[in-house]
């Protein structure tokens, strides 16, 4: 018995030994940076110029974002616990993911830098020798009395007149506005949506993405993962209008309803080069308005009834949503567990796109809610127990 033990000891070493040596070891501090961006940075934008500062400011923050997201995924599946091959697999789809959005980023900034350069101006004086030239020198230069009379009244030459135009266009921090602004063409709806469509898409590449404009002249964006509902840590712009909570079926484009015109994106689809807006996140550009919805009566004590013993959640999330509730003092590591606790059913959420387990996407829902209240942010608490409520009914184990 003691041999059999021993041998079947060193069995399972040698399979964890190669399990290991398969699987990347990102180690415990999570950085796939190396694998997302190794290789990337164009030779173009080896030396930073005055003419390609720009690109080059833009794309460093796309590759930061895109290796920043793809670490925040990675972290999420080892806190989900999946172990061993699954592990692999997981990681991997987003380090390759991550990798070939990258890719894409790169050869839009190269387009776009082609663009910028074909568009300056390719006449440069030669720079001046500093050392000495055959020739007459100074001594031997006549020189030319000062005029001191005044000029006549006259008009320059034509050549001489000033080039600025009488009005300059507005300023602006996107660089490809400010090429529509010089021409002098307003934005069109279809462009702004389109950009409004690659703003959320980057956020969430994996789901599918509807905005459109109403008569009303409201914009609106949609989400199919779960009948409009927008998960949470996705940031929205202050003027765009969310759907209200309630059970819809068909694509993210029939979820929005009657529109004007409307733009989608499907995961796979190509995300354009967009500047500003859409790659360096603007604070102001987003707002937790769009999250407004009429406030629920009593959400407090509601949320802490949804939370009692509820099958699938952490007590500590029954206790948050009482201190949440009464507003009592919480301790930041416990706010911490709760949203690790929330980024691990939002990634299993994700995970079973498009086809999301009801009491999972509840529980997100749950913790999303107390999450918010928790932290004081009781708009977004209210957007997402108002969601709950609307989806709290008997429903079969999987939606769309």
């Amino acid at each position: 018995m003691a041999i059999f033990g021993r041998n079947t000891a060193r069995r399972r070493l040698r399979r964890a030994a190669r399990e290991s040596l398969a699987i990347p070891a990102f180690g415990s501090a999570v950085d796939c940076t190396p694998w997302v961006t190794d290789g990337l940075w164009p030779a173009e934008l080896s030396t930073i110029t005055p003419e390609n500062a720009a690109v080059a400011r833009y794309l460093r923050a796309d590759l930061e974002r895109i290796a920043r997201s793809a670490n925040e995924e990675l972290r999420g599946i080892r806190r989900a616990g999946i172990v061993g091959p699954a592990l692999q697999a997981a990681e991997s789809r987003v380090v390759d993911t991550a990798r070939g959005v990258a890719v894409e980023r790169v050869a839009a900034a190269l387009r776009r830098l082609g663009k910028t350069v074909q568009d300056l101006p390719t006449q440069y004086l030669p720079p001046v020798a500093a050392e000495p030239r055959d020739g007459p020198s100074h001594d031997d230069t006549q020189q030319l009395p000062i005029i001191t009379a005044p000029l006549a009244d006259r008009p320059p030459p034509e050549s001489y007149r000033s080039t600025r135009p009488a009005s300059f266009p507005r300023r602006t921090s996107d660089p490809s506005a400010a090429g529509d602004a010089d021409s002098g063409e307003p934005e069109s709806d279809q462009d702004r949506l389109q950009r409004l469509v690659e703003f959320m898409a980057r956020q969430e590449p994996g789901l599918r993405w509807a905005a459109g404009d109403r008569e009303n002249r409201t914009t609106v964006v949609a989400t199919d993962i779960a009948h409009g509902w927008i998960p949470p840590g996705i940031a929205v712009p202050a003027d765009v209008r969310l759907l209200p909570p309630q059970r819809r079926t068909g694509s993210a484009a029939e979820l929005l309803g009657p529109t004007t015109v409307s733009v989608t994106y499907a995961p796979g689809d190509h995300l354009g080069w967009s500047f500003g807006w859409a790659t360096e996140f603007d604070p102001t550009a987003s707002s937790l308005k769009s999250r407004r919805l009429p406030p629920v009566d009593d959400l407090g004590w509601l949320l802490c009834g949804a939370t009692h013993w509820r099958e699938g959640l952490p007590h500590l999330v029954h206790t948050l949503a009482k201190a949440g509730a009464a507003r009592t003092g919480i301790l930041e590591p416990e706010i911490d567990e709760l949203r690790e606790h929330l980024d691990t059913a939002r990634l299993q959420l994700l995970a079973q796109y498009p086809h999301v387990d009801h009491a999972l996407l509840l529980n997100c829902l749950l913790l999303a809610a107390t999450e918010g209240i928790a932290s004081g942010d009781r708009l977004t608490a209210n957007y997402h127990f108002a969601w709950y409520q609307a989806l709290n009914t008997t429903r079969p184990q999987s939606l769309n």
